[in-house]
């Protein structure tokens, strides 16, 4: 019995180990893979271009394809690099639908009878992609369905109340005569 409780024991000390030598690697590499995004955007032409190249309707996705990282390495690159780079990440996104939803007049204007449905796809794909990142600006505004004006209300309901007891000893007409 005592046997027992020492290989499950040690059965569990030596999973606890494997699931630690496990994290270890996974942190690991996911270092090296920020790394990896660094130096490529590096060579890309630094920070300014990854922002010029995001800001002009690039996603997120096709600069991943670009530099040969993923886009959780983008993202983990993004937070490493504290507020300044998160700021301008969100600034040239913002940026980046702006652009998009520009396109979609580009697309239009040079549609043909031939590709209409084409085009169609295209500007449909680049305003929700827009509307997605920048809900603000080129989201669907939902307005409400019912306006209430509450101070109407309230006068409505004053005008309509019946005075039960006289105030402060005035008498109604009623007790005049």
């Amino acid at each position: 019995m005592t046997k027992t409780k020492t290989a499950t024991h040690a059965q569990t000390v030596s999973e606890v180990a494997d699931r630690n030598a496990s994290s270890i690697a996974q942190h690991q590499a996911m270092k090296a893979e920020v790394s990896k995004c660094s130096k490529a955007i590096h060579g890309l032409g630094g920070e300014q271009a990854v922002w010029d190249a995001l800001g002009g309707g690039m996603t997120v996705y096709a600069l991943a394809e670009r530099l040969g990282v993923s886009t959780s390495a983008i993202d983990r690159w993004v937070q490493r690099g504290g507020e300044a780079r998160r700021d301008s990440y969100a600034r040239s996104r913002t940026r980046g639908a702006q652009s998009l939803a520009e396109e979609t007049i580009a697309i239009a204007d040079a549609a043909t009878p031939q590709d209409v449905q084409v085009a169609k796809l295209r500007i449909d794909t680049r305003w929700r992609m827009a509307a997605k990142t920048d809900a603000e600006q080129f989201g669907d505004r939902q307005t409400p369905l019912v306006n209430i004006d509450l101070g109407s209300l309230a006068l409505d309901a004053l005008r309509l109340r019946e005075v039960v007891k006289p105030v402060h000893g005035l008498a109604d007409d009623d007790d005049l005569g």
